[in-house]
């Protein structure tokens, strides 16, 4: 299904972006915030499943590290 699909028929879903609506619209984030946040949120599940370094390569575990950085770096600013 399209985002768009889920959207009108998936309430969970629908709830989920109207929240974020609400958010944009109420000046709370900005679209790139609530993309950063989304891939934190992405990040943050991933590093709480089990024995997350057994699941992936070192590779890719070292990429998610970068991006988690660049997401500490960029809450900084």
């Amino acid at each position: 299904m399209t985002p768009r699909e889920k959207y009108n028929n998936d309430p969970d879903y629908c709830a989920l972006v109207k929240m974020m609506v609400h958010f944009i619209e109420g000046c709370k984030y900005t679209p790139s915030e609530m993309r950063e946040a989304a891939v934190l949120a992405s990040i943050i599940y991933e590093q709480h499943q089990v024995a997350p370094v057994r699941i992936y390569p070192d590779r890719v575990m070292g990429h998610l590290q970068g991006l988690q950085d660049w997401l500490d770096e960029e809450e900084k600013r």
